[in-house]
């Protein structure tokens, strides 16, 4: 039934993507950058569910230059770490968006990657009370560069994640927008509008994803034909959902909170976002005028879906059909509106996932836990604290030391034997490290000290052995990722338009080569990152 409303929804899912256009002539710079992100896309998705390309990854394998063996080259591959550094091309340590979330030892609170309270929101819909901003990022983004650089463009950054909007646009644009989840309304904020946009609102009015409530999340193809069953060990849907097909997005009333997360976790969600990016296009003339304008697009689905039914799951696979249908359709817009010789697209995603480790004979560790065995460690080595707690938070399988005790622990090699002790007796626990000894040799502490900034980055940073997820048990998810293995740092990786050619590239690359590659076709300087550029 999703598949019937994206065609009357403009999606043109059964037509065939046209043959690239002429290459650009070299030497010029393109009208149109475009950055689209998959949110939690593993690389080996593209082989693993390769018969299910129609469309836009067809195209993208067919006329674009893959590089095959791209990859996050730090540790915590998380959301805000992997959309920040697209955006600017720089590691964690140098954009500062070490987590999503971290503890703030000025503020002595958890704060999220983007929290500003000078910034509140801006909404389409109801009234909403978030904050956020690109404040706590340290460095341009590319996006940011553009405007500074070629005055006249038009900067647009859509997802369903204000860490996703924000993390590939930066500091402005002309419409920067993502979904709250606690008004459930589509919000900007005062960072970048001071009412909203008058073409989102317009499309958000002609096109309301309220409307989608009581559809149904169907199987687009025969179930017979599908990788994996339907309901598979340790799976966790959320609210009202079930493991089993079909998916309804019910809710007693439109835009409650169960139709809210029903409806992002389904195909519909991305093909909103697909349609108000090609809507922008055509009311702004994106890559149409004399400027050169940067749209970006996260799709966010995915991501919800896989945490709460993990990569081997029908609905991944039905997920990742709906997004080659909702590509495709952006890509074939984007040819026929721009033209492939005017735009340069780059596609990648933002980190991989484990499999559920259930399935795998892993397991999982709650951060709470170990906070708590640190602190139980330290208790017995010195006593209770005068100040409360030794422990301050513990957070993305990083330990956060209250003020003070880090350097009585540096000073005390019976007390940091006592913590390491502690630690490793978890079971699932590989490896601690502290944030003083990152300057070894090994794969793991170089890509540790690739996202370490000492302000915002524990004290300790605990590794799970292979497979073993670290979550807060409050989230209740069915896997995670975040760590430096392969199946959440490797990615795919993209570029499609003028003077791209296709090939298959097996060289070092990395999602953080999109910034400074999209730069050099956009004739923008991006000076001291930690990217390159890919193309000639």
């Amino acid at each position: 039934m999703w598949r019937k409303l994206a065609v009357l929804a403009g999606l043109a899912v059964a037509t065939a993507i046209p043959p690239a256009a002429p290459a650009a002539q070299s030497g010029g710079p393109v009208s149109l950058v475009v950055i689209v992100v998959v949110d939690q896309m593993r690389a080996d998705y593209l082989t693993t569910f390769a018969s299910r390309w129609r469309n836009g990854f067809r195209t993208l394998l067919d006329h674009g230059a893959q590089f095959t063996n791209a990859e996050y080259p730090y540790w915590s591959t998380v959301t805000c770490a992997g959309h920040s550094s697209i955006g600017t091309g720089a590691l964690p340590r140098t954009h500062g968006m070490v987590l999503n979330r971290w503890w703030d030892r000025a503020e002595r609170r958890v704060v999220t990657c983007n929290d500003d309270a000078n910034s509140p929101a801006v909404s389409y819909q109801r009234t909403a009370s978030s904050n956020a901003s690109a404040k706590r990022m340290l460095v341009t983004t590319l996006a940011d560069e553009l405007r500074a650089q070629r005055p006249g463009g038009r900067v647009v950054s859509i997802s369903l994640k204000p860490r996703s909007a924000i993390g590939m646009v930066g500091h402005g644009g002309d419409a920067v927008v993502w979904f709250d989840d606690r008004s459930r309304s589509f919000v900007t904020s005062a960072a970048f509008a001071s009412a909203p946009v008058p073409e989102v609102a317009r499309f958000m009015a002609d096109d309301r994803f309220e409307s989608q409530q009581g559809q149904v999340w169907a199987l687009a193809a025969p179930a017979a034909t599908y990788r994996y069953g339907d309901v598979m060990p340790g799976e966790r849907p959320n609210g009202d959902r079930t493991a089993a097909f079909p998916h309804a997005m019910a809710g007693r009333a439109p835009a409650d909170a169960t139709f809210a997360d029903d409806w992002q976790k389904s195909p519909y969600s991305d093909g909103y976002l697909g349609r108000l990016a090609s809507w922008l296009v055509d009311r702004w003339r994106l890559g149409q005028r004399d400027a050169t304008d940067f749209l970006g697009v996260s799709f966010s689905g995915l991501d919800m879906v896989g945490h709460d039914f993990g990569p081997h799951s029908r609905e991944v696979e039905d997920m990742l059909i709906g997004l080659d249908a909702t590509i495709g359709a952006l890509i074939a817009h984007l040819d026929r509106a721009v033209g492939r010789s005017r735009y340069v697209l780059a596609l990648s995603a933002d980190h991989g996932v484990a499999t559920i480790p259930e399935q795998d004979g892993a397991g999982r560790v709650a951060n709470e836990d170990l906070g708590a065995v640190v602190e139980q460690a330290l208790v017995k080595q010195w006593g209770p604290t005068s100040g409360g707690r030794y422990v301050a938070a513990a957070l993305g399988g990083q330990i956060y030391f209250a003020d003070g005790v880090l350097a009585r622990v540096q000073s005390s090699r019976a007390a940091m034997e006592a913590i390491e002790q502690a630690l490793l007796a978890v079971r699932g626990v590989a490896r601690v490290v502290g944030a003083d000894h990152l300057d070894g040799s090994d794969a793991v502490t170089q890509a540790i000290a690739r996202g370490y900034r000492a302000e915002r980055s524990g004290d300790l940073f605990v590794v799970p052995q292979r497979n073993w997820i670290v979550e807060t048990r409050a989230d209740g998810d069915a896997t995670t990722h975040g760590t430096m293995y392969e199946y959440d740092r490797r990615v795919p990786l993209f570029f499609l338009g003028a003077g791209v050619a296709p090939r298959r590239d097996a060289g070092a690359a990395s999602p953080l080569d999109i910034a400074p590659t999209l730069a050099r076709a956009a004739g923008v300087k991006l000076s001291g990152r930690d990217g390159r550029s890919l193309l000639p």
